[in-house]
């Protein structure tokens, strides 16, 4: 493990020295075009509730690097995060993960600092950039990265295999990702006029009612023993001090004892909040009920996002519910505090917050350059020992 750790970090610092060099050349060859003339484009300094939602999708973008860049994710990224989801999976979706996987155990340690440095470059990128064409671009990357993520990372957020809830963070929290993007790429007028804040109450209603319709479906199993329970279950397993573990291990026994009363329970409480927010639900009751209601979530059924596990990815879906919450109710703000105004002196130069957010952007590209060749060799090492036939046909055993 530490000498894993150790090529890990090693090829971390050479990419990031990589990165540090592509972003000096950009800025020299800046420096050498500049001319003294004013800068038409003024980037906007986003408040409010624009300003929140971008802050909370940057930190989680580069939360989500720094989370791929532990010890721990070389070598257990394939086995603990991607064989999970492959498992129960129709076939053409399996073929899909078992091949990542394949790939992944391959080239595990450029592949894991790709990851890092695209990640860390998207934030970088949504954090600094504002509503210029830089931040914009670092938004369009973060949406298509993350149906990317969705889809090779999530295995479509679990939907498709059996015990699927949202309790444990179905349909995936990346999706929560993807659509705070489009929010914060939408007009002006769309924050102004109150329907993000109506899109935010649609989206976190229905993905409640999701919830709904998982768990009373007969074939899913809820209704019966072992299905409900074993989420809370795998989820006191995980490493974590006791006195989180227990009550989760408690809830996890009353579930096996009487699945019929709690899981008519749960799906009563998410039907409640999914139909108050489709219908409108703009009360501080309702948002603070959906609040613990997604603490409980997240406690319970996601474990705090599974940190103490050493191969966590992102801290699941429960608190990017809560984040859009907020930006929902800080959309009842004073029109003026939610389209911000421009950054003071942006109109003579570039502002530093510019200039990282094209670091950010310039990260993400190395890091796609550097991944990019992995993915083309398939599952064969550098060494050419270790195929995708054989990597698959370790993988497909291990998977039930």
């Amino acid at each position: 493990m530490a000498a894993g750790s150790t090529h890990l970090y090693s090829v971390l610092l050479l990419e990031l020295g990589l990165t540090l060099g592509v972003v000096v050349a950009w800025k020299a060859a800046r420096l050498l075009r500049r001319s003294t003339a004013p800068v038409a484009e003024a980037a906007a300094r986003p408040l409010g509730a624009r300003g929140f939602l971008r802050a909370a999708l940057g930190t989680v973008w580069i939360l989500d690097g720094l989370l791929q860049a532990q010890p721990g994710m070389p070598a257990g990224f394939a086995r603990g995060i991607l064989a999970p989801a492959a498992a129960g999976q129709p076939a053409w979706l399996a073929t899909l993960l078992h091949w990542e996987m394949a790939v992944w155990q391959a080239h595990p340690v450029h592949l894991a600092v790709a990851t890092v440095l695209i990640q860390i470059g998207i934030g970088v990128a949504i954090l600094s950039g504002g509503d210029s064409w830089v931040g914009r671009l670092g938004l369009w990357t973060s949406i298509v990265w993350g149906l990317a993520v969705w889809l090779m990372g999530e295995g479509l957020g679990g939907l498709l295999g059996p015990g699927a809830s949202v309790i444990s963070g179905a349909p995936g929290a990346v999706l929560a990702y993807v659509f705070a993007g489009g929010l914060l790429l939408a007009p002006l007028s769309w924050w102004e006029s109150g329907r993000v804040r109506r899109l935010v109450e649609v989206g976190v209603g229905s993905t409640l009612l999701l919830g709904v319709l998982l768990q009373t479906i007969p074939a899913e199993g809820f209704w019966g023993p072992g299905t409900l329970s074993s989420i809370f279950a795998a989820m006191a397993a995980t490493p974590q001090p006791g006195f989180l573990a227990d009550p989760i291990r408690a809830l996890a026994a009353w579930t096996a004892a009487d699945p019929l009363l709690w899981n008519a329970l749960l799906t009563l409480a998410m039907a409640g909040l999914g139909v108050g927010f489709l219908l409108g639900g703009r009360t501080r009751g309702l948002t603070m009920f959906a609040g613990l209601w997604l603490l409980f979530s997240w406690w319970f059924g996601q474990d705090f996002g599974t940190f103490g596990a050493g191969i966590a990815t992102d801290p699941n879906l429960a608190p990017l519910l809560v984040v859009l919450l907020v930006t929902a109710q800080l959309t009842a703000a004073p029109a003026g505090r939610l389209v911000g105004r421009p950054w003071l002196g942006a109109r003579h130069r570039p502002s530093l917050t510019r200039e990282l957010a094209m670091a950010g952007l310039i990260t993400v590209a190395v890091g796609l350059v550097a991944g990019a060749p992995y993915l083309s060799l398939g599952g064969r090492s550098r060494s050419g020992s270790t195929s995708a036939a054989a990597v698959l046909h370790t993988f497909s055993n291990a998977v039930p």
